[in-house]
């Protein structure tokens, strides 16, 4: 029931999306690359962008999902790559480059959020989980460098409000975010007398599917949305076009004086 509806929203932020076309007109001729864009956050990122006119290049370890992301804007295009492997990554960049000659944006996206107490941990879920959520950024950020640097793009890396909010059987998660954020602001002073900005984004409960428990009826999957949303002070879930929003935001002029900044996008459930 819960996926009928996401499905049905999703269609109608896309007709959303091109009502609010070109809102940053700047970004329109520029080049991004969004990693875990297939899906998700990254995919209504990926979206957005498009709308206001930026090529894209979407990452991801499934086609069959990228190929019906890219679907949606022919400004969208597609790598299958696993953000793990730098020779991916470095696959990545040069799509961009030989493509669009140029790369402007970065949105750090991808990651993995693994529900596990310490006591039931082995080391392989926090290598699993930290080289996707913290190395694969430091990868991705210095093997595009050398074009945002020529660009005076911009980095814009998901944080969580897991950061600073940590909650049980999440430790690796919120760990690997928190260190995302310091990066984020140690990177915006290193780069900021080159141009490039740094801003990282900080979202609570966003729609998508690591929200579904398996097994529930419909009525206790039904309660258990219901039982998130009471949490929330704006009492709804986040959209990924909400956290898109802020995105394109932080991608445009208008945020020229922005940089090395965490913006929290929750609905008033970190306060």
């Amino acid at each position: 029931m819960f996926d009928k509806k996401v499905r049905a929203r999703r269609l109608a932020d896309v007709a959303e999306f091109e009502v609010i076309k070109n809102m940053y007109n700047e970004l329109k001729g520029q080049a991004a690359i969004v990693t875990g864009g297939s899906s998700g956050i990254g995919r209504g990122i990926a979206e957005r962008f498009a709308a206001e006119g930026v090529d894209v290049v979407i990452t991801g370890r499934h086609e069959a999902t990228l190929k019906e992301a890219a679907a949606a804007s022919d400004k969208i295009h597609y790598v299958v790559a696993d953000m793990t492997n730098t020779d991916d990554v470095a696959k990545t960049v040069a799509y961009a480059k030989d493509h669009f000659g140029r790369l402007d944006i970065l949105v750090n996206c991808a990651g993995w959020c693994p529900v596990q107490n310490i006591k039931e941990m082995k080391l392989e879920d926090y290598n699993r989980a930290f080289d996707l959520d913290v190395k694969a950024v430091v990868d991705m950020t210095i093997q595009s460098l050398p074009l945002l640097l020529e660009s005076k793009g911009n980095i814009i890396n998901l944080s969580s409000i897991g950061a600073t909010h940590p909650s049980v059987n999440l430790s690796m998660y919120t760990g690997a975010k928190a260190a995302i954020e310091n990066f984020t602001k140690v990177w915006a002073v290193e780069l900021a007398e080159d141009g490039v900005r740094v801003n990282a984004i900080a979202p609570g409960a966003v729609e998508s599917n690591i929200w579904n428990v398996p097994g529930l009826t419909p009525e206790q999957s039904e309660a258990h949305m219901k039982s998130i949303i009471d949490g929330i002070p704006v009492k709804r879930m986040g959209k990924p076009e909400d956290i898109a929003n802020m995105a394109a935001y932080l991608a445009s002029d208008q945020a020229d004086y922005v940089t090395g900044s965490i913006f929290k996008v929750d609905g008033a459930l970190a306060i």
